[in-house]
């Protein structure tokens, strides 16, 4: 199970925000959406806690795992178990995620992993 540091962070961020690039840059995988491959790259540099019980979490069950005042006080552990469940969540709804981002709680994840990462929580 990949560890979510400093360093794996800052990538995720970057994944998420990328500096401007050429035109020629390269598109994610062939059959991946932009927020696909974001999913599996964050999951893969520790974002997502792999055998955590989402489905029996209690800010699952009450809707804070999208509610941007939850997330913004989020400690490590809960930003992953957060992320995990809308990873998860996807799996069973496809465009979860897409839906997410359009109303803003990835921002809010990102902004919240940035936050960690900035004063060292990590």
């Amino acid at each position: 199970m990949p560890e979510l540091t400093q360093e794996s962070a800052r990538e995720i961020i970057a994944l998420y925000r990328p500096a401007p690039r050429a035109a020629t840059a390269a598109p994610p995988p062939l059959g991946m959406t932009p927020i696909e491959y974001f999913a599996v790259m964050a999951s893969a540099r520790g974002l997502a806690e792999q055998g955590f019980d989402w489905a029996n979490w209690g800010p699952y069950q009450d809707g804070r795992i999208s509610d941007p005042a939850f997330i913004a006080s989020a400690d490590t552990e809960t930003l992953r178990r957060i992320t995990t469940a809308h990873l998860r969540i996807d799996r069973f709804v496809g465009g979860h995620l897409e839906q997410i981002e359009r109303e803003g709680v990835l921002d809010a994840v990102v902004d919240r992993l940035q936050t960690l990462v900035d004063h060292g929580e990590l």
